[in-house]
């Protein structure tokens, strides 16, 4: 029976031939442009839109775009030391606000678009606390983009907060007209001119995707996002579950960030950009290196980039390692229990993916025993895939590492009864 091991001796690598290792394949928001009011439609909401409350739009209902007013130093909410702030952006669609929010003893206002040559008025807000609170709470709900990213996309610029940007579309047209996330009103002080866009003071709202036109021809689409510090630590995990070349790895991010990632190989070459997968911040990409092979020494760590756009942001992080350093090998398989007499005899197979041969790439196996009080037993095995013990045991279970790297165990094979053998 071995004792737990000790660090060995790294496994000897330079003198290996290379031979036969070949390279393998790899794996619309609106802007608001101001309160307006007119007497809608009884049973209709203003602009074509149909009412979403039985019976339509209430007899005396106010309809028009939402405004903010902006409280200076002074003695009340609404008082004249009130000023209005640049209107907030709404979506296409109408809300309502009832009676007991509109601040006063009218059947309801409506929010919903209105035309450009309308008023702009503050919307006053003589409300308790509360309900003050509900209103604003319903206006930064109309600030999400209009359309969440779902995929990396094929262009986008990264521009700094408050500076100036410059895009520009693709195309041999020399006078084009853009749109920010499908709208012709620009959220931003811009100067377009022939197949550029300056865009001056870039904030927030300015954020999003440009697309350039002819007419009704989409021509070309630039997203537009915020720079902000390079990421100095994430939490980045890889796994290899062979000397294959090929491995995982996962992180977490923003959940409503896309992510992109990209390997530079062992040999310097710079990989292709692979697309990650995410869920509720989790996000993970499978890579695989062409060049690696097991059985020459690894001299140059891989280098991974991921490049990571949120809603209104750019995130960027990198990270190095070894293949040797990230292998967790594949719980072993077969394992088998016989009875001989007053003793177990055990056999077993090594992964199906550990690399051959085994003189090579030796395995050390852990097994380990529960006794019919409950105690667990373990026992070490190396170079061997059989063994014999006198253990009173009720059920057997069995793990494995490469003894020459890093400890590594690999996850635990079912437990295998011993009665049931």
């Amino acid at each position: 029976m071995l004792s737990p091991p000790e660090q060995r001796t790294p496994r000897p690598q330079g003198k290996h031939s290379t031979e036969g290792c070949r390279g393998r394949g790899a794996l619309a928001l609106q802007p608001c442009e101001g309160l307006g009011t007119r007497e809608p439609q009884e049973g209709a909401a203003p602009g074509g839109h149909s009412s979403p409350l039985p019976g339509g739009t209430p007899k005396g209902a106010t309809v028009g775009r939402v405004g903010v007013s902006h409280r200076l130093p002074g003695p009340a909410w609404g008082s004249p030391h009130t000023a209005p702030l640049p209107l907030l952006p709404c979506p296409y669609w109408s809300c309502w606000l009832p009676p007991s929010l509109a601040g006063s003893p009218s059947p309801g206002v409506w929010l919903a678009p209105t035309p450009r040559h309308e008023a702009a008025l503050p919307l006053p807000l003589p409300l308790p606390f509360p309900s003050q609170m509900l209103v604003l709470m319903g206006l930064v709900l109309c600030l999400a983009p209009a359309d969440a990213l779902t995929a990396f996309p094929p262009k986008f610029q990264v521009g700094k907060l408050n500076g100036n940007v410059v895009l520009k579309c693709n195309t041999s047209e020399q006078q084009v007209t853009w749109k920010q996330n499908g709208d012709p009103e620009l959220m931003a002080e811009v100067d377009p001119k022939g197949q550029t866009l300056t865009i001056f003071g870039l904030d927030l709202p300015a954020t999003g995707n440009y697309s350039c036109w002819a007419g009704t021809a989409l021509l070309d689409a630039t997203y537009l996002v915020v720079s902000r510090p390079r990421e100095k630590r994430m939490n980045v995990s890889c796994q290899a579950e062979s000397y294959y070349g090929s491995f995982h790895c996962s992180w977490t991010g923003p959940h409503s960030a896309v992510f992109r990632a990209r390997l530079t190989h062992s040999d310097g070459s710079l990989g292709e950009w692979v697309p990650a997968t995410g869920r509720r911040g989790q996000f993970n990409a499978s890579f695989l290196d062409p060049s690696f092979c097991p059985f020459a020494e690894e001299l140059r760590p891989l280098e991974l980039h991921l490049e990571g756009l949120s809603d209104t942001s750019y995130l960027n992080f990198s990270t190095s390692f070894f293949i040797r350093n990230i292998v967790r090998p594949d719980p072993p398989q077969e394992l088998t229990v016989q009875r001989q007499g007053e003793q177990l005899h055990l056999a077993w197979a090594p992964p199906a993916s550990w690399p051959l041969p085994k003189s090579y790439f030796a395995l050390l196996y852990r097994l380990q025993y529960e006794l019919p009080n409950g105690t667990q037993v373990d026992k070490y095995v190396e170079g061997a895939e059989e063994t014999q013990t006198q253990e009173r045991a009720q059920r057997v279970r069995i793990s494995c590492q490469d003894p020459y790297t890093n400890p590594a165990w690999s996850p635990w094979s079912a437990w295998q009864d011993v009665d049931a053998a």
